[in-house]
């Protein structure tokens, strides 16, 4: 790869958890663009709330808090903006139980 390839991508696919949890890093040399983020919470019988973290995993990075995800259902947050420098990261956390799956797609751009 060379400086300015923009590669685009699958960047994480799994369960949250309650626990505030970076989902995926900005590798050395890389700035990454956040283009959608995909949330499925597949319990069927209740409502769950989500929470979105750029640049770090402290209070201060919060950038969505308490989003509800109905229960047996998927919603996209779409049309991001969000952009991380090597060593930045992306977290999320669910308020209760591990049954919300989050699938992150985005373009990772070769930097100096």
């Amino acid at each position: 790869m060379t400086i300015g390839d923009v590669i685009p991508k699958k960047l994480f696919q799994g369960y949250l958890s309650t626990t505030i949890t970076a989902l995926y890093t900005a590798p050395p040399n890389i700035m990454t663009q956040i283009v959608d983020i995909h949330i499925v919470n597949q319990n069927s019988t209740t409502d769950r709330k989500i929470s979105i973290y750029a640049h770090g995993t402290a209070s201060g990075n919060q950038i969505n808090r308490n989003i509800t995800v109905l229960k047996d259902v998927g919603i996209c947050v779409a049309d991001n903006k969000i952009i991380l420098n090597s060593g930045e990261v992306l977290a999320m956390t669910q308020d209760i139980g591990t049954d919300v799956l989050v699938t992150i797609y985005g373009c990772e751009e070769v930097v100096l």
